[in-house]
């Protein structure tokens, strides 16, 4: 991939970024200010000013620089407290300039400075206006702030002995000999002076070792102790500034100061007569002649025994063990490069850009015009992606064919092997008969004289035979050749036995192979087709929020199942029926705070938009809790309309809402700005119609209403559990089931506790009765469980069971729609097609459980069973390799091209507990280019985790980073980093400090 696709991918990314910061910005003014939230801002806003600086989008650099100033100024002056509202639309106004700067660079376009001045400024004008401007202190406080809970004993251990280290260090360079030596023996002292206030027991512990090796030191080594006591020192200053104080190392026995050799010399010092022996034990070894008897087999075993029986000599243990860690130490080299260089960029334009007018001066880039030859998106009809659907489902469907055949063949190959086993039995029984009849005379004399009749030798062969006695020559009888016939026979079949199973395992690797390639394909294609559900809804909490404040309701959205996947033509046609939808619920269901209150409700309303996968549909709800839609109401109305009230009385509920889908149908008294025409609601359902889904409304006056959208779920591959009850064999899709649970003796009575709820439990042989007898259904194999189980599905209190008999497992299959001009029982939904070509049909087992609730104890049939929730890695050497850690995929792999080029392998983790777990697992890297901040593991991290170890102490590790302070600089050190660079980076110099640091490595 070359660097300007790489910078292409950068702005996509970016806008993953800025969907993540406007979700935590949004109503950041309605609740107090968390830190983890304004935290998670500052490092998407930081990644984004990172990013952005190495790739050469300097405006964007510079916008996200200045946003993330005042994102600062939020961290330290204003965290924990309520934010005024303008200042949260003043954030997110400059998170859309950034979206329009994005744009123009995706455009090839470019960002001319009357627009910066006249859009951006305005904006940080504001900001700067109620929060203020950053400053030094500012900066400090920042960085101080997560240490705020620390004793007053461990800031005065950080600041005390950052004084020391420093002083200790001009020492080192100053002085040697006695005066060296008598330097660091002060330094301990005064160290120890501030561990004891402190209580830093392994600090203590360590200095007092210092001492110690002082003492047994020559005066030609104590340069190199004091060197490695500064740096376990500095090591041990920055865990506590870091607060990591079970890290601290206790001496310096941990981090020897003399390097052993990478490859150290196993000696095993055997002597001459060591080799004779073995030589001679080697050539009983090979020199005998098949068959062996039982006591070659002894002699070879014991010769065997003489080859591995002798010791080796305890230095070479050591040797080995030596070995063990110079060699990890080397596997170490890989993860902390990339942070230092967002660093590089960022200190350059920490120096250059404080005012708004530095900001606006600043020349823009010359923009390379690619973004349209990039090649990346083609046009497919969707026809033809339905024809590649329908072939991967039949592909599905012969990859299943040949599991199950392969462990039919499997079976069949075991049963053979059985089989030769039985009758070699059999044939050694015969022989022992043979045997037992022979000596005792039971088989004539003159018999056991004869020989076969399948080879008849001449009378003078027979004769001659007759010259000897028994004792003399073997006589073989006709029973004793066929007996000695059928034992070859069984050798030869159970050769045959073994080359079909190892025939058999070469078939199944080959299967297990095209399992994987189908797996891989599978991914693809569903990324092909279908995008997440936050795709589609990612704009509609800044719509709530917006709709919020202009009319003065306190709304809260919230959005479930966002990994959902849809078909990407509904993620479009799906946007206008779901904000007529929206805006119909923050109108007409959500009350104003003051009614709210006197209903007895929070003043905040909440609308839940959520999607979930049922069976081969995709349910997406718009859920309120406001005031409801009373059938009263819509009946009304649809007396005006010219119906009787006859007929109106004759519909059931669910009729009489859909009234609400027709053309004009409103049931407001006036017509507002958002509604009230009329119109929209009938288009909403024209609109699903046409995706060939539907739509129905269910409402609670008083406790809100709920619009439930039904739409297809376009792959005909889905996960199922198949299931059995009364020899009926069902397909459950996966994902509409809660758990499995072992059926308890008090099913009897239909109901269950299941997590402290009493649930009901239905039978589907109950009410599935049918009108024809059928042959049972046999599966093929054993079940997977064989006891009766109960099918637990349904959300919070709306649970219910349905019970099983027989559970045989999990499928990927292919679904088969059924088609026919009958209608289905209910809850049959579709059918697939076994590996053996049989079918079941696949149920919805909500649908099945709502129906033998219906049908039990003269429940009468419920609208609704469930609540909507239920629908719910110069010229560097080739074998160099480098470990590039950041969290930014574009940022490695911009990283990763440079290096490349250089001519050094790369190896890539995306953050730092990533990278830890690949060194710690072994993987071998010469260095680390590691970036500061990340998820789960940050860049300090890193160096706590790696340099706090003796394999990877000789391990060099950068830090590259926008991070261009000096404390972030000074604490890395501190930690063990042996680089340190700040993005926007020189490339040339960055290239020439890892080829001295891998260089040093070797050394």
């Amino acid at each position: 991939m070359n660097r300007d696709q790489i910078k292409l991918n950068f702005l996509e990314e970016a806008q993953d970024c800025f969907n993540t910061v406007e979700s935590k910005i949004l109503d950041i003014s309605a609740t107090i200010a968390e830190t983890e939230k304004l935290d998670l801002i500052l490092r998407e806003v930081h990644s984004v000013k990172g990013g952005a600086g190495m790739m050469g989008f300097m405006a964007l650099n510079q916008v996200a620089h200045r946003l993330e100033d005042f994102l600062k100024v939020l961290r330290v002056h204003h965290h924990s407290k309520h934010i005024d509202l303008e200042v949260e639309n003043l954030l997110l106004s400059a998170v859309d300039a950034m979206v329009i700067i994005k744009d123009s660079y995706l455009k090839g376009e470019e960002v001319s400075q009357h627009w910066l001045e006249r859009e951006i400024n305005p904006i940080f004008e504001g900001l700067k206006e109620y929060l203020g401007e950053l400053r030094d202190e500012d900066e400090d406080l920042l960085f101080k702030q997560q240490d705020e809970e620390s004793s007053g004993e461990l800031q005065m251990f950080e600041e005390g002995v950052d004084t020391i280290l420093d002083d200790f260090e001009t020492q080192i360079n100053d002085l040697s000999g006695e005066a060296l030596a008598s330097g660091v023996v002060m330094t301990a002292e005064k160290i120890l002076m501030y561990a004891r206030m402190a209580d830093l027991e392994p600090v203590i512990n360590l200095s007092e070792s210092v001492k110690q090796r002082v003492i047994s030191t020559s005066q030609d080594h104590i340069v190199d102790l004091a060197q490695e006591a500064l740096k376990v020192w500095r090591r041990s200053h920055g865990l506590v500034m870091r607060g990591n104080l079970d890290k601290l190392p206790w001496d310096l026995e941990s981090l020897p100061i003399e390097n052993n050799s990478i490859t150290p010399d196993l000696d095993f010092e055997l002597g001459d007569d060591d080799l004779l022996s073995l030589s001679n034990a080697l050539d009983e070894v090979v020199d005998f002649d098949l068959p062996l008897e039982n006591d070659d087999l002894l002699s070879l075993s014991n010769a065997l025994d003489e080859v591995v029986d002798f010791d080796l000599p305890l230095e070479n243990d050591n040797s080995v063990a030596q070995f063990s860690e110079d060699f990890l130490a080397l596997e170490s080299l890989g993860k902390d490069i990339e942070e230092a260089m967002e660093d590089a960029f960022a200190e350059v334009f920490e120096d250059t850009s404080s005012p708004e007018e530095e900001l606006i001066s600043t020349p823009e880039p010359q923009i390379i015009k690619v973004a349209p030859q990039t090649g990346k998106m083609v046009k497919v009809p969707v026809e033809q992606l339905s024809q590649f659907n329908a072939l991967f489902g039949k592909l599905i469907l012969e990859r299943n064919r040949l599991n199950l055949r392969l462990e039919q063949i499997r079976a069949f190959g075991d049963l053979m092997q059985r089989r030769m086993n039985q009758l070699e039995r059999s044939n050694k029984e015969l022989r022992d008969w043979y045997d037992r009849a022979s000596s005792e005379g039971w088989i004539d004399e003159q018999d056991s004289t004869v020989v076969s009749s399948l080879n008849e030798q001449s009378l003078v062969t027979k004769a001659t035979l007759e010259d000897f006695d028994t004792l003399e020559m073997d006589r073989y009888s006709d029973l004793h050749v066929i007996s000695q016939e059928q034992i070859e026979t069984i050798v030869q079949l159970k050769e045959v036995s073994t080359d079909v199973n190892f025939s058999i395992g070469d078939i199944n690797q080959a299967l297990q192979e095209l399992n994987h390639t189908m797996e891989s394909l599978q991914k693809n294609a569903t990324r092909i087709q279908m995008r997440p559900f936050a795709d589609l809804v990612r704009g509609f909490p800044r719509f709530i929020r917006d709709l919020g404040i202009q009319f003065g309701k306190k709304v809260n959205l919230k959005i479930e199942g966002e990994t959902t996947l849809l078909d990407r033509t509904f993620i479009e046609a799906l946007n206008a029926p779901l904000t007529h939808l929206l805006r119909n619920a923050f109108d007409h269901g959500i009350e104003d705070p003051q009614a709210r209150v006197l209903a007895g409700k929070p003043a905040q309303g909440t609308i839940t938009l959520s999607a979930f996968n049922r069976g081969t549909k995709i349910m997406v709800t718009i859920q309120d809790d406001g005031a409801g839609i009373p059938l009263e109401k819509i009946s009304q109305r649809l007396l005006k309309m010219g119906i009787s009230g006859a007929e109106i009385a004759k519909m059931k509920p669910s009729q009489i809402m859909d009234y609400i889908f027709e053309p004009g149908f409103s049931t407001a008294s006036e017509v507002t700005e958002l509604s009230g025409r009329g119109v929209g609601m009938d288009i909403v359902r024209s609109n699903i119609e046409e995706l060939q889904g539907e739509i129905h409304a269910y409402s609670t006056p008083g406790e809100g209403t709920t619009f439930t959208l039904s739409l297809p779920f376009n792959l005909s591959i889905l996960q199922v559990m198949l299931v059995e009850t009364q020899q009926m064999v069902f397909a459950v899709p996966v994902n509409s089931v809660r758990e499995i649970i072992k059926c308890p003796e008090s099913v009897e009575q239909k109901r269950v506790s299941w997590q402290n709820q009493i649930i009901p439990v239905v039978r589907m042989e109950d009410f599935l009765i049918f009108n024809r007898p059928s042959k049972p259904f046999e599966m093929p194999g054993y079940p997977v469980i064989e006891k009766p189980t109960l099918l637990i599905v349904g959300e919070g209190n709306n649970c219910g069971a349905i019970y099983l008999e027989r559970y045989w497992g999990e499928q990927e299959v292919t679904i088969r729609p059924i088609e026919t001009h009958l209608p289905l029982p209910p809850g049959f939904i579709s059918s697939l097609v076994l590996g053996d070509g049989r079918v079941l049909p696949l149920i919805d087992p909500a649908v099945m459980l709502q129906e033998g609730i219906e049908q039990q104890n003269d429940f009468e049939p419920r609208t609704q069973m469930f609540s909507n929730d239920y629908y719910k890695g110069f010229r560097g050497d080739r074998h160099n390799t480098l470990l590039i850690v950041d969290d930014s995929i574009n940022v490695r792999r911009y990283l990763a091209s440079t290096l490349e080029k250089a001519g050094y392998q790369v190896e890539q983790a995306k953050d730092g507990q990533e990278a830890v777990d690949k060194l710690l697992a072994g993987i071998s890297v010469q260095g680390v280019i590691c970036d500061i901040e990340m998820p789960r593991l940050d860049g300090y991290g890193v160096l706590e985790e790696i340099k706090g170890k003796s394999q990877f102490n000789s391990l060099p590790i950068i830090m590259l980073t926008s991070r261009s302070n000096e404390k972030h600089k000074k604490l890395a050190f501190n930690l063990g980093a042996n680089g340190y660079f700040s993005k926007p980076y020189n490339e040339e110099e960055l290239l020439k400090t890892i080829e001295k640091l891998v260089k040093v490595n070797y050394l």
